[in-house]
């Protein structure tokens, strides 16, 4: 068993848009006093300000703010954790610049402290002593461990949002040592391959849902250009292309999810322990093709993919790694020899290998990761899997409890 954190994101109706606003106006002025109050003792006395000091402050400055303490703690606890990331960077960097901005708004924490869970599944947040608490309807089961919950805003929607992080023991199983490697790409974005099989997963819905959303936002574009900002006109295109991004997004997210379910669930009927993904990060520093060739690798989605693959398989026990991806497409697994094909197949000029281009890549990483040379006659042909919204898993996966949540309500 191994413990994970999961979060759920849920929307909350715009009557109460007003109050939510408000909330994270008293947060962002939190947030950002405790920005002044460090940057100015930093610059006068020359050394950083602990975070017990800083939380013992803020707690005497900010005790007339109607929001509960622990929040008011966990909004100190924030900027620190953006602080510590800075030391860290500052590293190999010392031209950076610590984190100095003060927003107006920020989001609202509550810790496990202040939250409980009432037994018809409503979520109890406390605002503080003398305060009326907010109360969130759910379904949540009794005895799961929350340990967080926040409110957040998205611009690109418009919306407030409630996110709840639940901690969960995960069923992990006791998996072979076959490796697979998975190579990730543009026109496919998802090729796994093992010493004896190779399963593709076809990118043509998913590129057409990112082409087609390119297309209708450029057309929003020069009709808003077209309009008097703040015009009644103006506002409804806004309304109208926001709307538009929110379901293409959740149209592009039910594809990745599918995908890397459908992946994970065929590295287990495989009896697959690791999965090793090619390392792509740094890919976009080097782009310099044609503006169309360009902006599909910009808008390559390599890293929630991974970050799906990652939280996916370790869900059930299979271990993730990432491995470097240079040349892994260019370099043929028998003879080692280098050889850039323009097509989707490879043939070595040297042996006479062939295989598509996608599963040499992906089997290369698991020579890359495992370090060994595998004996390789011949690879399979790849099996495809095409995008459906039927799309099932191949094996029954443990997942943990899947809440519907309902609207918020506040008293």
């Amino acid at each position: 068993m191994s413990r994970h954190i999961k979060v759920y994101k849920f929307p909350v109706p715009y009557t109460h848009n007003s109050q939510y606003k408000e909330l994270m106006q008293l947060a962002g002025r939190i947030y950002s006093k405790t920005v002044s109050i460090i940057k100015k003792t930093h610059k006068r006395k020359g050394f950083w300000l602990s975070i017990n000091t800083t939380q013992k402050y803020i707690l005497r400055w900010a005790q007339d703010i109607p929001l509960h303490s622990q929040t008011k703690q966990a909004l100190v606890e924030k900027y620190f954790e953006a602080l510590k990331g800075y030391f860290k960077a500052r590293k190999t960097n010392s031209d950076l610049k610590p984190p100095f901005r003060t927003p107006k708004y920020f989001v609202v924490i509550w810790k496990n402290q202040a939250v409980r869970l009432l037994k018809d599944g409503t979520l109890r947040l406390s605002m503080g002593n003398g305060r009326n608490p907010l109360y969130v309807l759910t379904t949540l089961p009794q005895g799961v461990d929350i340990r967080r919950v926040e409110l957040v805003y998205d611009r690109k929607q418009d919306q407030y949002f409630f996110s709840v992080a639940v901690a969960f023991e995960s069923k992990t199983e006791q998996l072979g040592n076959k490796v697979a490697g998975v190579d990730l790409g543009v026109i496919h974005p998802i090729v796994a391959s093992t010493e004896d099989q190779t399963i593709l997963y076809n990118g043509g819905e998913l590129n057409a849902k990112l082409q087609y959303r390119n297309k209708k936002h450029a057309e929003f574009q020069r009709k808003l250009s077209k309009k008097k900002p703040g015009s009644r006109r103006y506002r409804k295109l806004v309304k109208a292309k926001r709307m538009f991004l929110k379901k293409t997004q959740n149209q592009i997210n039910d594809i990745l999810h599918k995908y890397t379910t459908h992946l994970v669930g065929w590295c287990l009927s495989q009896g697959i322990g690791t999965i090793a993904v090619g390392d792509l990060r740094g890919i976009r520093d080097r782009v310099d093709y044609n503006s169309t060739a360009n902006q599909k690798i910009h808008q390559w989605l390599f890293r929630k993919v991974s970050d799906l693959i990652k939280a996916k398989a370790e869900t059930v026990g299979v271990k993730v790694v990432f491995a470097r991806e240079s040349y892994t497409s260019q370099t043929c697994p028998v003879c080692g020899a280098k050889h850039k094909t323009s097509t989707r197949n490879f043939k070595c000029p040297d042996c006479g290998f062939m295989g598509h281009r996608d599963a040499v890549g992906a089997f290369n990483i698991i020579k890359k990761y495992t370090g060994e040379s595998l004996v390789v006659g011949s690879l399979a042909y790849p099996v495809g899997v095409r995008y459906s919204s039927h799309l099932c898993c191949p094996v029954s996966m443990w997942s943990p409890w899947k809440p519907t949540i309902e609207w918020a309500r506040t008293s």
